[in-house]
């Protein structure tokens, strides 16, 4: 059984206030950000009233774009449109939803990526009815440049070569990414572009470009901030048995609901940025959440979570890559080899390990114990009970999905 945690994070400040959960996002004074466009201006195509015609209280669309550092001059791309997939409502493989366009440029709009380091632009604010969506999806135009430094460093002349988008502009780039667009709320998407990991030299001064770009999501109310907030923080790893270390996940969705305030965002996937896998949410108003962790390839896992004014709030995440094992026994008194009801068993992942686990049961009336869920790894065992000295063995295997009986351990009665 594979082991998943889910995280989501929500917020429920004003649009400034909650302008970035991993960057702060600054809409710089330039022409490239005269694009908030509603759906009655340039471009816009979207089914305003997707519930059968009837009108209906609309939530706000924000669509920005920002890009991580690059060593390049300019990374110039053209975005035709943006699309989003509304859920269906019918049983899987019944109705699978459908794409609605969101945003449309009818010649294209020309954004240098590098331009982006640190800031955003708003490429859509629109009013739509409210919607469940699962990915976003961006469409690109052919027309692609990449300007490198000459030989004679940053003031010296410059290189301009094609940058080969393949098949963006016929399928799209896909963002999986569930987001909702709530009843007078505000919905903010932020599309990070990575233009350094994205461009790929192929050969004979000859580059391409295979995006790699995150989303993150955030759902707030334009009411004034509540009183009291805090952070959450933490990790997503799975624990690697035979290099007895946790490696992180990065890209992992995380997920946080509580009454109004929805936050999403991914895991960290880029090693410039420390631990691969880690997340901090801040500005997060105090309350109870539910925390949802959605991975490829694990279980999907939610757990409720208390966030407090002030503190931070931390939640480190460990998916198990083998199934689980265990440990049982007896616990007995070494002098009369009777039953020990009631003693406390105490395992803990031993070996070295990076990762940190303990597991604690008590015996029952005839000194039996059992302890499941065990990651795969040494353990160390501590048997004790009142009036007696404690029992430490060490050095027990527990192997995928197995149960390893260590037979009867005995304690004796303390001078």
């Amino acid at each position: 059984m594979k082991k998943y945690f889910k995280l989501i994070l929500l917020l429920g400040i004003s649009l400034i206030f909650f302008a970035g959960c991993a960057i702060d996002l600054v809409v710089p004074e330039n022409p490239e950000n005269d694009v908030v466009n509603s759906p009655a201006t340039e471009g816009g195509s979207i089914d305003e009233n997707a519930s059968g015609g009837l009108a209906t209280e609309k939530g706000t669309l924000k669509i920005y774009l920002t890009d991580a550092p690059g060593d390049y001059r300019e990374v110039n791309i053209n975005i035709s449109r943006i699309e989003g997939h509304i859920a269906g409502d019918g049983e899987e493989g019944e109705d699978k939803g459908s794409w609605k366009v969101l945003k449309e440029w009818q010649d294209g709009l020309e954004v240098d990526l590098i331009k982006l380091d640190d800031v955003s632009i708003l490429l859509a604010s629109l009013e739509i009815a409210p919607n469940k969506y699962t990915q976003l999806r961006i469409f690109l135009k052919e027309e692609a440049s990449l300007i490198l430094e000459g030989e004679e460093g940053p003031e010296g002349p410059t290189i301009t070569v094609p940058l080969e988008i393949p098949s963006s502009a016929n399928t799209g780039i896909k963002l999986n990414r569930p987001f909702e667009i709530v009843e007078g709320m505000v919905t903010k998407l932020i599309i990070d572009f990575d233009a350094e990991k994205s461009v790929i030299k192929t050969g004979n001064e000859k580059y391409k470009m295979k995006p790699v770009i995150s989303l993150s999501s955030e759902t707030y109310s334009t009411g004034e901030p509540p009183e009291g907030a805090g952070s959450v923080s933490g990790s997503v790893s799975y624990y690697e048995s035979v290099n007895l270390a946790l490696v992180g996940i990065g890209g992992v969705n995380i997920e946080l609901a509580g009454g109004v305030y929805i936050f999403a965002n991914t895991t960290t996937t880029s090693e410039e940025l420390g631990f691969e896998g880690t997340f901090s949410l801040d500005n997060v108003p105090a309350g109870t959440y539910n925390l949802n962790v959605y991975a490829d390839g694990y279980d999907d896992y939610s757990e409720s979570i208390e966030v407090t004014a002030g503190p931070d709030t931390v939640v480190d995440v460990v998916f198990l890559v083998e199934e689980p094992g265990g440990i049982s026994g007896t616990v007995v008194d070494s002098g009369t080899t009777l039953a020990i009801e009631g003693a406390t068993v105490t395992v803990t992942l031993a070996g070295g390990s990076t990762y940190v686990f303990e597991s604690s049961t008590e015996t029952d009336s005839e000194g039996s114990f059992s302890i499941g869920q065990l990651p795969v790894g040494t353990y160390d065992l501590t048997a004790s009970a009142d009036t007696y000295d404690d029992n430490n063995i060490l050095g027990i295997a527990v192997t995928e999905d197995a149960i390893n009986d260590i037979g009867e351990k005995g304690l004796t009665l303390t001078p």
